[in-house]
């Protein structure tokens, strides 16, 4: 699979560098599309009441999803990040940063009024793709 990062001059750039406006995915066999995951361990108990916890927990999971179909975190096309509250959003950036490094993945980051538990405070969905 090839990626080709797309910010032409004709659209706004947020200065953010580790996001992008477009993503080419080349060549691609299959895509794996994750439902949205939140900061459940496994076990159904909460990472923690904290945000950062469950930012963690939620790529944790996406990580043993990606790998449960023979992927990993270098083969994510797309993310979209819900946030229960605005102030979390560099602790967001800051986290996602220790998962996927300077890569340039396409998101989409919403602040919302709830999600559907409210110790909830994250929910992040995710694609993926294979060659």
């Amino acid at each position: 699979m090839t990626t080709t990062t797309h910010d032409p001059d004709t659209v706004p750039n947020l200065g953010i560098p580790t996001f992008t406006q477009g993503l080419m995915v080349e060549g691609v066999k299959d895509w794996f599309v994750l439902s949205g995951q939140i900061g459940l361990k496994a076990d159904g108990t909460l990472a923690g009441r904290d945000t950062e916890s469950q930012i963690r927990q939620a790529f944790a999971n996406i990580a043993n999803l990606l790998a449960d179909a023979g992927l990993g975190l270098d083969d994510l096309v797309f993310l979209r990040f819900y946030l229960t509250d605005p102030a979390d959003i560099p602790t967001m950036r800051t986290t996602r940063n220790d998962f996927l490094g300077s890569r340039k993945v396409p998101s989409t980051l919403l602040v919302i009024t709830a999600l559907a538990n409210p110790d909830w405070t994250v929910e992040i969905e995710a694609v993926a793709a294979r060659r």
